[in-house]
């Protein structure tokens, strides 16, 4: 098995963690990721990532709340080639990629507070990514930071707060707030020591996606803005049926030029949902979703051709924001004046 002492050797805890009861033949402390490394008997090697938190975990035993040192990341290249290899090749489970963010509760959060959180600012000062929610409980905990910026704001509705690009390597900071308390550690994120891009490519990188997230988001704004919109007019047609109204065949009129006229708006912006199938050719956010894609998976500067399609996508989409406006301009308005305090299609969801 495995132990370890935090008072100098009179007292002993099990660490096995996921360890089977085995003899343990070599112990060593890699030295450049200070990762605990076993030889064991019949079953081989087994690691303990990051061992930084036993080093401290007798001084903040002594605390309500403690933030460990966080060791350097890496935004490591990822490959691998695993297909048809059958038994001719044995390896083990990677480690979680990301930066460690370990730290100590002496008492579980309080129902009073919204329990563990952790915001990760940049050497400017700029929020880069908020993870809230995080599972805690009295003993030492860890949350992983995958590497990466917020994404784009989501169609109004959507699953907020996912991924977006990943950042230069440089200076970060992740202050975790608990139980009424703040606590703060600065830490380094490198690239993968394997590639040659230098720190104005990798900031030409986040650069060009960060643009993109903007234009994506200010698309899903408008998305959902159409669908909104025609919700409403959806609506507002069940709802003045059967209410005779004197001009109820020009509504009814107006309200389809405005629904066909959203319809083929949302025909620009996105795929028909359900949006799968290749047969279904992408629309401006798929395009503009790909385009970013493969920016920002390539730890390199983006080509020349990728920044093109960036600049022609945000140039559609501001064609696409002048006719979301002119639909508000002309079919909405024009029924709204139709209504006459029958009903009103309000604007929201949009810039």
């Amino acid at each position: 098995g495995l132990f370890a002492s935090l008072d100098r050797g009179r007292t002993w805890v099990d660490i096995r963690n996921n360890l089977p009861r085995v003899s343990v033949r070599g112990i060593k402390i890699q030295p450049q990721y200070n990762d605990l490394v076993i030889g064991t008997h019949g079953v081989g090697a087994w690691s303990l990532d990051n061992v930084q938190p036993l080093v401290e975990l007798a001084d903040a035993m002594q605390q309500e709340v403690h933030l460990f040192d966080i060791r350097e990341a890496t935004d490591w290249e990822s490959w691998n080639r695993d297909s048809s290899l059958g038994r001719s090749t044995f390896q083990g489970q990677n480690p979680q990629e990301g930066a460690y963010i370990d730290f100590f509760l002496a008492e579980a959060p309080t129902r009073e507070s919204t329990g563990a959180s952790i915001r990760i600012t940049d050497a400017q000062g700029r929020l880069v990514r908020e993870l809230t929610d995080l599972p805690a409980s009295p003993g030492v905990n860890r949350a992983v930071w995958n590497l990466t910026w917020t994404g784009a704001d989501p169609v109004p509705g959507g699953r907020s707060g996912s991924s977006g690009t990943p950042v230069a390597p440089g200076t970060y900071t992740a202050t975790l707030s608990v139980n009424g308390q703040e606590l703060s550690k600065s830490f380094q994120v490198r690239g993968d020591p394997a590639l040659q891009t230098s720190q104005a490519d990798y900031e030409a990188r986040t650069e060009a996606v960060l643009r993109s997230q903007e234009i994506q988001s200010d698309l899903n704004q408008m998305i959902g803005s159409v669908v909104d919109l025609r919700d409403q007019a959806e609506t507002l047609q069940r709802v003045i049926q059967g209410k005779d109204l004197p001009n109820e065949d020009e509504i009814g009129a107006q309200i389809l030029a405005a629904t066909e006229a959203l319809d083929a708006l949302e025909n620009v912006l996105r795929r028909p949902p359900p949006s799968m199938g290749y047969r279904i050719y992408p629309r401006l956010s798929e395009q503009l979703s790909f385009a970013t894609r493969g920016i920002s998976q390539a730890q390199a500067r983006p080509t020349v051709g990728q920044l093109q399609v960036i600049s022609e996508l945000e140039a559609e989409v501001r064609a696409a924001r002048a006719e979301h406006q002119s639909i508000i301009d002309g079919p909405i308005s024009a029924l709204n004046r139709l209504l006459q305090g029958q009903g009103r299609i309000l604007m929201r969801g949009g810039r």
